[in-house]
């Protein structure tokens, strides 16, 4: 499948490659690490329209939202966004996404590139005894992602709106949804808009300076902070709380999976995540076994260089309880190389 902006992409020279059945740009001509500074000290913009929004409307949309997350949902402010979990009912993960709430009886979502179908799925199985309706935006909307320091400042060149959104919350503005969201910590914000739309704030938002940002940049931004990506730090078989999105489970709420999950709390088998700093030569990447002592205790879920620390970095799933400063090894091919754990996020 292709974005609308594909010809777009293709026309400034991108390499593309496949991504979650997407041809997707991962960097333009003057590079990943380029684009990463872009983004972490100017502006970068995203296509990220692979990724769908869900509507989710009616009397019951915000008790349905609360059962299928691990945060809560429930009372939370109109025009608020929650990053959540939404497990299954072996407690394995369904996704990771935020549920944007615009009032009581309207919200919507938005599903990573991979669970799109799934998670429409999901939901429309789990809505038979709640009065709503769900309708998928996917085929007359785009996303783009407009990111860093010098995000909001272009926004609002035009998008008068944007000087009044705040971070974590969105707003109606024209005929598009802006969102002050992301997945690089550094700032900025979402757009949700019909295609056409997205079509000309690409040109004009690259024209006022916008820097064009492909996915490899995106990965080693979200690295460095520590997010979880769905497929690594979170899946099927990788429970919630066995992530670093472990915070969003709130015990003290129902939700689909809870049982389960109490379950897995104390077993044995639970394991652990954590982030680590290579401290000799060497990349970490998804996969590589994680080492203590003469013991395998787990594996690495994401790895690679840092741009920002100058530093490889990952983050890691293991069996043991692990503390900051304690050092483990990470097997690279025929070798090993040292590593110690630390807090997030990284930079």
């Amino acid at each position: 499948m292709r974005t609308a902006l594909y010809d777009k992409h293709i026309a400034l020279g991108a390499k593309i490659v496949p991504f979650a059945g997407w041809e997707m740009p991962l960097h333009y001509p003057r590079g990943i690490l380029h684009e990463h500074h872009a983004v972490r000290n100017a502006a970068g913009l995203f296509d990220v329209s692979h990724m769908g929004r869900i509507a989710i409307v009616g009397p019951d949309a915000e008790a349905l939202l609360d059962y299928l997350s691990t945060n809560r949902i429930a009372g939370k402010p109109n025009l608020s966004t929650t990053y959540t979990v939404w497990a299954n009912e072996q407690g394995g993960s369904v996704d990771d996404l935020i549920v944007y709430k615009q009032d009581e009886a309207h919200f919507f979502v938005i599903a990573n590139a991979s669970n799109r179908e799934k998670d429409l799925a999901h939901l429309k199985r789990n809505s038979q005894c709640f009065n709503v309706s769900i309708q998928d935006c996917y085929h007359n909307e785009g996303i783009l992602a407009l990111q860093g320091p010098f995000a909001m400042q272009l926004a609002k060149t035009l998008i008068p709106e944007a000087s009044s959104l705040t971070p974590h919350h969105f707003l109606m503005a024209q005929d598009l949804i802006l969102s002050g969201t992301g997945y690089t910590g550094s700032g900025g914000c979402e757009i949700f808009a019909p295609t056409s739309r997205i079509l000309s704030l690409w040109d004009q938002l690259l024209e006022a300076g916008a820097e064009p940002t492909g996915l490899g940049a995106r990965d080693t931004l979200r690295l460095e902070m520590g997010y979880a990506l769905y497929g690594h730090e979170l899946s099927e078989s990788i429970a919630p709380t066995e992530s670093i999105a472990t915070w969003t489970v709130k015990w003290d709420k129902d939700f689909l999976g809870k049982t389960s999950l109490e379950k897995l709390e104390q077993s044995s088998s639970k394991r652990h995540p954590y982030s680590i700093v290579l401290l000799e030569k060497g990349i970490a990447r998804e996969g590589y076994s994680v080492w203590k002592e003469d013991q395998q205790i787990g594996s690495v879920t994401s790895g690679g260089f840092a741009p920002s620390l100058n530093k490889a970095i990952a983050l890691i799933l293991v069996q043991d309880t692990l503390s900051i400063g304690n050092k483990i090894r990470i097997q690279i091919r025929d070798t090993s190389a040292e590593a110690e754990v630390v807090h997030l996020p990284f930079h």
